[in-house]
């Protein structure tokens, strides 16, 4: 089973990301970036097909993970997606309970919490296919 895919990261705070993208590429995945909701819209509509999985900040300024979620859903985009946030997850799994979570991280998270969600994802996403 092939894990490859692409990862998008979508947070709109330069630290975080830049230290999520590093840890990813450590771990050797192939990862791309946006900013905010927005930007990751755009880079989906282009991409879809080829995001294994999709890091999604919970809270941005401009579109949140949500109204990201929810147009993804009204254009028909399909990506397994991992919130990440500070908050705890049970408060974000009844936020989000509308929604197709595939994982959650919470922030500050460790290299290998990382991998291992991201691996699961990605199983999941193969055995589905």
């Amino acid at each position: 089973m092939s894990l490859a895919g692409l990862v998008l990261v979508v947070e709109d705070e330069d630290p975080v990301r830049r230290y999520t993208v590093s840890l990813l590429e450590e771990l050797g995945f192939t990862v791309l970036q946006a900013i905010d909701g927005i930007e990751a819209i755009a880079v989906l509509r282009e991409r879809s097909a080829e995001i294994g999985v999709m890091l999604l900040d919970h809270s941005m300024p401009g579109l949140s993970g949500e109204e990201v979620l929810a147009e993804l859903k009204r254009e028909g985009l399909t990506v397994p997606v991992v919130l990440t946030s500070g908050y705890d997850r049970t408060s974000l799994e009844r936020r989000f309970s509308a929604h197709e979570i595939a994982g959650y991280l919470q922030k500050p998270f460790r290299l290998e919490t990382l991998d291992e969600t991201i691996r699961a994802v990605l199983a999941d996403r193969a055995q589905a296919s």
